[in-house]
């Protein structure tokens, strides 16, 4: 067999055979062996890791699918959330509480897109006013969260698109928004710059427990050795708990509909709905990508890959917005998408050593404030560990600084998508990052082309060429990346 000038390398217990110059190297291989092993690249998962990342321990994070953000936190409200309407001395509050002061450090430092705009609970009757006062006051000064009653007139000073039958409302003024993909990333890349592993398309397929903590198998045959296993696999946390036989939690699937709209919305605050006993109802929120969202549904569902949004879910979000602001039925429509947030029946977060194996922590049940609380829990999860048995101290030469991660190649400013005045040189320097897209969805993500009017139509074919030009990028080395059992490299 000949292979030029390509490399093969199949990561298992046998060899790796590889060509250099025409001419085989038998190399013997050793199991991967990590302190810490991370499964699951969502907000959450990435937040762990990035915690990790600045202790002295070896730690990892596996993914499934080809890239970060695939699952729950590409498809969620993009807000940070207060916690002031969560159960007082639920572990959700405690990490909402904890995730405040934390965020203002990372959005500092790793330069994030974030807007502290304030929400209002906008009342209709006097009965919803009571409801405010009697039940969401008190809890908020309970957690701990500053908010005030708003006026009519105070409203529709900042809002003039609410609804003018208002009678006022509760302001919440830390609330915020955020880029949950830019996070996500984010998290995962710092991590990575200070020497975290991140391995896509790596499934975990059986986990074995042994002296030595776990051997994890993935879908492509490849091991790893890990002393302590972090579960945070999202709607697919217990799937992963019956892997070392722990069937004490089960997740379902809540689906939540959403849609973007460009319109202008005469609305400077976060628009919130009173509660009912069934849900939290929809919102009208600014994004910091630009637009609008509007939504979300909350549909219990059975199958975990569901992620259709129907007629019937569009209607559903415009009858529950208009009712706050008048003119939602009019807003042109740019896209629509569906998330699924995984439900727990005990109601509060699992964030709790397994009663099966200790060594492996469940972080699951994380619903809709997983993004606000991710470094809450990646926090309390670090506690954890050492009260497990995990010895670690802090790093001194921690590196927050993202511009290192870019290999530095530059492009052209010649513009690509012109809806979001993204450049050739922007898409470019997201194919150079240490975790590189591998799909236009993560070219989207990361750089907001394709987000905007035409949705692609007119910038996917360049950027496509772009892909295939950048395919093999010569820069950082990359700590995981596509780890597929078959790479090939010109």
């Amino acid at each position: 067999m000949k292979y030029s000038s390509y490399y093969i390398t199949k990561v298992n217990y046998k060899y790796n055979f590889v060509k250099y110059n025409k001419s085989y190297k038998k190399v013997g291989l050793c199991m991967k062996q990590v302190d810490v092993l991370v499964i699951g690249g969502g907000v959450v998962g990435s937040a762990i890791l990035h915690k990790l990342s600045s202790l002295n321990i070896k730690a990892a994070l596996i993914e499934k699918e080809p890239d970060l953000c695939e699952g729950t936190s590409k498809a969620n409200s993009a807000l940070l959330h207060t916690g002031f309407d969560e159960p007082v001395d639920s572990i959700e509050a405690e990490c909402l509480i904890r995730s405040q002061a934390l965020w203002l450090n990372i959005i500092e430092n790793h330069n994030l897109s974030y807007e502290e705009r304030g929400a209002v609970m906008v009342a209709f009757t006097e009965e919803e006013r009571k409801v405010i006062e009697d039940k969401y006051m008190e809890n908020a000064r309970l957690n701990g969260v500053m908010v005030r009653w708003l006026t009519r007139e105070e409203i529709l000073a900042k809002n003039p698109g609410v609804n003018k039958d208002c009678i006022g409302g509760l302001f919440i003024e830390k609330e915020g928004i955020i880029d949950p993909f830019e996070a996500t990333y984010t998290f995962a890349e710092v991590a990575v710059l200070n020497g975290a592993e991140v391995m896509l398309n790596s499934e975990a397929v059986q986990i074995s427990p042994d002296n030595e903590g776990f051997v994890v198998t993935l879908g492509n045959d490849s091991k790893i050795q890990a002393s302590y296993i972090v579960n945070a696999a999202g709607l697919h946390g217990d799937v992963i708990a019956r892997l070392i036989d722990d069937d004490s939690f089960t997740l379902k699937p809540r689906k939540g509909q959403f849609i973007v709209t460009k319109s202008h919305i005469d609305i400077e605050n976060i628009i919130l709905p009173v509660p009912t006993p069934i849900s939290k109802g929809k919102l009208v929120t600014p994004a910091v990508f630009g637009g609008h969202l509007l939504g979300p549904t909350a549909e219990d569902m059975e199958d975990k890959e569901d992620k259709s949004t129907t007629e019937d879910g569009l209607e559903e979000i415009l009858e529950g917005c208009e009712k706050m602001v008048p003119a939602a039925r009019t807003f042109t429509t740019v896209r629509q998408y569906a998330g699924l947030r995984s439900v727990y029946a005990g109601g509060d977060y699992i964030l709790r050593p397994s009663d099966y194996d200790k060594r492996m922590i469940h972080v699951a049940g994380i619903r809709s404030t997983g993004l606000s609380a991710a470094p809450g829990i990646a926090e309390k999860t670090a506690e954890m560990l050492e009260e497990i048995g995990a010895s670690f101290d802090e790093k001194n030469d921690w590196e927050p600084n993202l511009s290192k991660l870019t290999s530095g190649k530059e492009s052209t400013d010649e513009m690509v998508c012109l809806c979001k005045s993204v450049t050739k040189n922007d898409i470019v320097q997201a194919l150079n990052r240490s975790i590189a897209p591998a799909s236009l969805d993560g070219v989207k993500r990361r750089t907001e082309a394709m987000l905007g009017e035409c949705q692609g139509s007119c910038c996917i074919p360049k950027i496509i060429d772009l892909m295939g030009e950048n395919q093999n990028i010569e820069g950082l080395p990359v700590k995981g990346g596509r780890n597929t059992d078959m790479a090939f490299k010109d």
